[in-house]
């Protein structure tokens, strides 16, 4: 039986070009994995990230949960990339998360595509948490707020060690419960002018919590340094006036935190941090005594 080499053709091609076709719609279809957070569908293993702030208070306040701002850099910083593969992508994050938090993605690509709203409004919270991008190099940073807005927690970097380096960090800074997260006393994070306004009071006190050694070397004006380092920090530190306001610094904002942190615990309800530290201090032209 001779056969029509003509339909024979035509049938070839219509095959070819249906095959074409399947393998290029699978090509521009991203997988679920590999959305950006802020953009990301959730699913039964993964929270929702917002990429509005304002939002996600009004969320946090109404749901008794806190607000976990990820600052990343989501197509070129592979530390970022592990941390959210690691953490963020795990069940273990995703059960805590439903629970406990509502989630802001903070992101400063190179290459991806953002409006131009979205941008300001990124570049906007990095100026108000105030860390630079010199210091460790930026990214990631995570930032806790309780629901009224208050920082709780600030910390950049991450060493690869999962949900168990990550988890126990956020945990104690809410209650899990998804109620009364806004009870614990926390510190608030000051841009380096609103520091410096702050400390022009002389009725508040200047805290900085670097060793001897470095505070000898320049420090900001005004200034009584508690080394948070030493054994007697905490000790040291009960003995202070609870009345006063404390502006507290360290070198580039790791320390500050912990020393904010221990002096929640002390009950102290005026804490101020300054996230950038001494760093940022003098990097913006500000007063240094020696």
């Amino acid at each position: 039986m001779n056969k029509n080499p003509i339909v024979g053709l035509a049938f070839t091609s219509l095959f070819i070009g249906a095959s074409l076709a399947a393998e290029a719609q699978r090509l521009e279809t991203p997988a679920a994995g590999n959305a950006p957070p802020a953009t990301r569908q959730p699913t039964s293993t993964q929270p929702v990230w917002l990429a509005d702030l304002p939002k996600a208070l009004t969320q946090a306040k109404a749901e008794g949960k806190s607000v976990l701002l990820f600052f990343h850099g989501s197509d070129w910083c592979p530390t970022c990339l592990e941390m959210q593969r690691q953490v963020f992508d795990s069940p273990e994050f995703a059960q805590y998360a439903r629970r406990a938090l509502v989630l802001v993605d903070v992101d400063f690509p190179e290459k991806k595509t953002q409006s131009d709203e979205l941008k300001q409004a990124n570049l906007a919270l990095k100026a108000r948490f105030n860390f630079s991008e010199e210091l460790g190099g930026g990214y990631p940073t995570l930032v806790l707020l309780n629901a009224a807005g208050g920082t709780v927690f600030q910390e950049t970097g991450y060493a690869g060690g999962g949900p168990a380096e990550i988890l126990p960090k956020l945990q104690r800074h809410t209650t899990g419960t998804g109620s009364n997260t806004n009870a614990a006393t926390t510190f608030k994070n000051l841009s380096v002018d609103e520091f410096a306004g702050m400390a022009a009071d002389k009725g508040n006190v200047i805290l900085d919590v670097r060793t001897a050694t470095e505070f000898a070397a320049g420090r900001v004006p005004g200034a009584v340094n508690l080394d948070v380092t030493a054994a007697d920090f905490e000790s040291r530190a009960a003995a202070l006036d609870k009345n006063k306001a404390y502006l507290v610094y360290c070198a580039s904002g790791v320390r500050s935190v912990r020393a904010c942190e221990q002096l929640a615990r002390l009950k102290f309800p005026r804490l101020y941090n300054l996230p950038g530290g001494f760093r940022a201090w003098a990097k913006a032209g500000k007063t240094v005594e020696q």
